[in-house]
């Protein structure tokens, strides 16, 4: 199998994954959807804010999420197609935003966009800086740690379903 149409693979594993716990939230079962129909446009206003503190972790948890695509993307996209993926990272997230409001499962967001577009810029620049840094060889380390992340991941969404059922 050419290297590229398993980096696919797990890609698309990978968006599926984000869609579930984005649009879906961890959810097994249409009862359990929220029917919230929210949208907040002003970048990191009240909706961070928990008992008077700003919510890091959802901050973090809003970019983090978004790194594997930038990797993903860097990876498949041609080697000068950085900004390409970055805005594909803020358009599917735009994109996932507007479900939400649309299908009221969820609050939408404009800090939730803004972050995780950053996400997607972190991990074109950790694909790139680590493709400078291991040269041929980082395609096979990232694939392995994205194969075994993959099946991590995949292995907690089988939990939660379990735990959930």
């Amino acid at each position: 199998m050419k290297r590229k149409d398993w980096t696919g693979g797990l890609f698309f594993i990978y968006l599926a994954f984000v869609i579930w716990v984005i649009l879906l939230k961890f959810s097994t079962s249409p009862d359990a959807l929220p029917h919230l129909r929210n949208i907040n446009l002003i970048p990191y206003g009240d909706c961070l804010m928990v008992n008077g503190n700003l919510n890091i972790r959802e901050l973090a948890e809003n970019i983090l999420i978004f790194v594997p695509f930038g990797i993903y993307g860097g990876m498949l996209a041609r080697e000068r197609a950085g900004g390409t993926v970055i805005l594909a990272g803020a358009g599917f997230s735009l994109f996932l935003e507007t479900l939400q409001y649309l299908l009221a499962m969820g609050a939408s967001d404009i800090t939730d966009v803004i972050n995780n577009t950053l996400g997607a810029v972190i991990g074109v620049l950790l694909w790139k800086a680590f493709r400078k840094i291991a040269g041929e060889k980082s395609w096979l380390i990232v694939q392995i740690l994205a194969t075994v992340g993959t099946v991590g991941m995949l292995g907690v969404g089988v939990l939660i379903c379990i735990t959930n059922a």
